[in-house]
């Protein structure tokens, strides 16, 4: 037999009080954190950005046991950003827009094959007079412990570190984020950019609750909008 608790008023008031106060707080770091990820102005000047979603075609990037390929991730990530960044009137091409590569079939090793799918990524952006280039790719590691997103700028550019830097800075913003700094890098393609370039990591898949979260709509949302504002702020836009 069910039986029925009565909770005196007082204490009823008081779980009230604290829960009214428990969603206020939500919704007002729901409101910073959304506020804080808004391209709020347009572009009077042409800024031109090439979005390279990594890997793609015969390279899927990181692979998980479960069947995520980190080249799906990279692809859907690059659409959101262009999406945000669309309203503030900044110009953006992408290297791919579906699950392709830029190398050739047959005729070249592994390597060669590799650096021929990045320098056709990289002509593709000097072809489109882009003023930064911005390689979106997932990581990996042998321990499951490591997490949070990373932003990889050339040791040898001012410019690309303040991108780096930029975007970097509000990615910590986003709740339960590790607060990384932006790091220089040797990688290929942001050696061989002759504009400013970054390599952005978004995070371990090899991590079981960050793999689970970049398959999720709304962590991909966070994702992009803090990415958006980060090449926004590069530009001047607040």
């Amino acid at each position: 037999m069910r039986r029925l608790v009565v909770i005196p008023g007082g204490r009823l008031k008081s779980a009230a009080i604290f829960f009214i106060l428990g969603v206020m707080g939500a919704l007002v770091l729901s409101v910073f954190w959304q506020g804080s990820a808004v391209v709020l102005s347009y572009a009077k000047d042409r800024h031109v950005v090439m979005l390279d979603p990594g890997h793609g075609g015969y390279d899927p990037g990181a692979i998980t046991k479960q069947g995520v390929y980190e080249k799906d991730i990279n692809l859907k990530m690059a659409n959101k950003i262009r999406e945000f960044l669309n309203p503030s009137g900044i110009e953006v091409v992408q290297s791919r827009d579906e699950d392709e590569d830029f190398a050739p079939d047959r005729g070249t090793g592994k390597t060669t094959k590799k650096q021929i799918d990045l320098n056709h990524r990289i002509a593709l952006a000097e072809q489109a007079k882009a003023d930064i280039f911005v390689s979106i790719h997932v990581n990996a590691a042998t321990t499951t412990q490591k997490s949070g997103a990373e932003t990889f700028y050339h040791f040898n550019s001012e410019s690309g570190k303040r991108l780096a830097e930029n975007i970097q800075s509000e990615l910590i913003k986003i709740p339960g984020m590790n607060r990384r700094v932006a790091k220089p890098a040797d990688f290929y393609i942001i050696r061989n950019t002759a504009m400013p370039a970054v390599v952005i990591e978004l995070g371990y898949l090899s991590n079981a609750n960050e793999r689970s979260k970049l398959q999720q709509s709304w962590y991909q949302d966070q994702l992009a909008k803090a990415i958006a504002k980060g090449i926004a702020t590069y530009f001047g836009l607040p």
